[in-house]
């Protein structure tokens, strides 16, 4: 689950979290998730595996190029482009919890269509962090215009199971209920809006992999489902994220990152498959 400014907020959040207590953290960030992927898998995996850490913040700053197919045509069918894609997260890691806001915008065009732009922000708490067994709260918002999403708003909480856990690899699974509330917009020529609620299951496994000493590749993949009454079926939703990380010195790396999604009933007509490349820089601080 930022603005266009987001060095100066998460310094911000930084200076003000260091003079105040624990709760006041949970507040600002909750208040600042308002523009989602996981785009900083590889870091907070990382940060995770340091179990004898504790009270200190990570932040990363990216901006990449990218190819997809997430624009309609028309007729509503897909088109590919390309585009810019800026990033910016924070986490911060308590003795035994971990608070992580994560948010990316995207500016994207063609020859044919004026600039498109997507964003999102995502905020999950990480309770016990340190156990086998840890639980977890999230708050989500979103938009995509290329596809015509107007908005997408979810929050819930779940259970987190470290499988495995080594200096170079880490192996993570969770499950849960969230609420999903969605508007989307019609595809150009049938007008109207149409919006959607439902309670759903959410589940996702995540993996790590120190390569070498400066490559390290991490990857999410998401499986969500929740029954629809009005239509009498399931709605799933399969999404993925790739990440190779090249850590050219302490402070600066080049990000490679892949996303996929599937959706077996879109709630308007447009493609089920999404996917999408960026190829970047990554600031680590």
């Amino acid at each position: 689950m930022p603005s266009q400014t987001p060095n100066v907020t998460y310094i911000s959040i930084v200076t003000y979290c260091q003079a105040t207590c624990r709760t006041s953290i949970i507040i600002l960030l909750s208040l600042l998730t308002t523009t989602h992927g996981f785009g900083q898998i590889l870091n907070v995996e990382k940060e995770r595996m340091k179990g004898d850490s504790a009270n200190y913040f990570l932040g990363t700053v990216g901006l990449s190029f990218n190819a997809n197919n997430q624009s309609l045509t028309n007729d509503g069918t897909e088109k590919s482009f390309v585009g810019l894609t800026a990033n910016s997260d924070a986490a911060y890691f308590s003795t035994y919890h971990s608070f992580l806001l994560i948010g990316q915008l995207q500016y994207t065009a063609t020859s044919e269509t004026a600039i498109n732009s997507a964003g999102y922000g995502h905020f999950r708490i990480n309770w016990l962090r340190k156990n086998i067994i840890s639980y977890e709260n999230f708050v989500q918002i979103q938009y995509d215009q290329g596809r015509g999403m107007q908005s997408r708003r979810l929050a819930g909480g779940g259970v987190r199971f470290r499988i495995y856990r080594e200096e170079k690899s880490s192996l993570f699974a969770g499950t849960g209920v969230m609420y999903e509330r969605e508007e989307w917009e019609q595809p150009s020529g049938e007008g109207g809006s149409v919006a959607l609620g439902l309670w759903k299951n959410s589940s996702y496994l995540t993996s790590r992999l120190q390569l070498r000493e400066n490559i390290a590749f991490g990857s999410i993949a998401y499986f969500q489902t929740g029954y629809d009454p009005d239509q009498d079926f399931f709605r799933h939703r399969v999404s993925g994220d790739i990440n190779i990380l090249i850590n050219v010195t302490s402070k600066l790396a080049l990000q490679t990152a892949v996303g996929l999604a599937y959706e077996n009933r879109p709630v308007v007509p447009i493609p089920k498959f999404v996917y999408r490349v960026t190829n970047g820089i990554q600031l680590n601080f």
